[in-house]
């Protein structure tokens, strides 16, 4: 091997050396400089827990979440939230916040989840009154009572609560009066103590109908109600009206104009009737 060559040599390998150090001291600087983000250990829903959880320990996680994107009433610690029970759903990865807990002590499954003031209320549906089924936990609803009134001669509809939340949907069974027990379904609504006072009467006394409604309308709309006679009442009037217009309207005008200028039978029978032929074609001209 001549000079040259090992010069050439020398060189790579300082440069190749020099490369390393730069390299090695570049990765422990990154290593070792902060991240900007501070991070904290919270408890979160290792499962989905649903409405009324009583929530177990294998149930729950630890894991680290940026302080900044934490909301108040985190947990971090296991322990402190075996045995509670929950108001809301919470999803897999979510936090456990205070907000969606029930008070300590609380029992699982449907009282927890009744705000204070309020009560539950159970009632009968079926398919058509519970709305095809669509009724369930946390959608809102209008009740619409119908009752007959006197004798049985006029039926009254109106609505008589709105805005009520639905807590639960299921079935139950029930024994007819021929002694067999049938699976009937009902809808459990959160209804303050006059509401449910409300709806014990309207359903012994007739039959309850449940309205969807959109989950974020709030509004609460006054109505007159309808009953039997005064609903066939417009319906007759309406049918009526329609029958004037159908004889009275430009319509009928028309009508009439058509019957006045329309030639009489003994017009026609005075006329004169030519019929050309020309060819495979023929032609009927008629002459008063």
């Amino acid at each position: 091997m001549n000079r040259k060559a090992l010069i050439v040599l020398s060189l790579a390998a300082i440069f190749g050396l020099l490369t390393a150090v730069l390299v090695h001291r570049t990765l422990r600087a990154g290593s070792s400089a902060p991240t900007g983000q501070k991070t904290k250990k919270v408890v979160v829903a290792a499962v989905k827990l649903g409405l009324g959880t009583q929530i177990k320990a294998e149930q729950l996680s630890v894991a680290e979440w940026p302080e900044s994107l934490l909301p108040r009433g985190t947990f971090t610690e296991v322990e402190k939230l075996v045995g509670r029970v929950t108001i809301a759903e919470i999803f897999p990865g979510e936090p456990i916040l205070e907000t969606r807990l029930a008070p300590e002590g609380s029992a699982a499954g449907l009282p927890a989840i009744i705000p204070p003031g309020m009560r539950a209320m159970t009632v009968k549906v079926d398919e058509v009154i519970g709305v095809a089924g669509f009724v369930a936990p946390g959608t809102y609803v209008d009740v619409v009572g119908t009752v007959v009134e006197g004798a049985g001669q006029n039926a009254v509809s109106r609505v008589i609560l709105q805005n009520v939340k639905v807590l639960a949907s299921g079935q139950r069974m029930e024994t007819q009066k021929d002694g067999q027990a049938i699976e009937v379904k009902t809808v459990t609504l959160q209804v303050t103590p006059e509401e449910a006072e409300i709806l014990a009467l309207a359903s012994n006394a007739g039959k309850l109908q449940l309205v969807m409604r959109n989950t974020v309308d709030r509004e609460m709309v006054q109505t007159k109600g309808v009953d039997e006679a005064t609903l066939f009442r417009g319906a007759l009037a309406r049918a009526e009206a329609g029958s004037n217009a159908t004889t009275t309207g430009p319509s009928a005008s028309r009508q009439k104009k058509k019957v006045e200028t329309a030639p009489s039978p003994e017009t026609l029978s005075k006329a004169t009737i030519i019929e050309l032929i020309r060819g495979s074609e023929r032609t009927t001209i008629t002459f008063p």
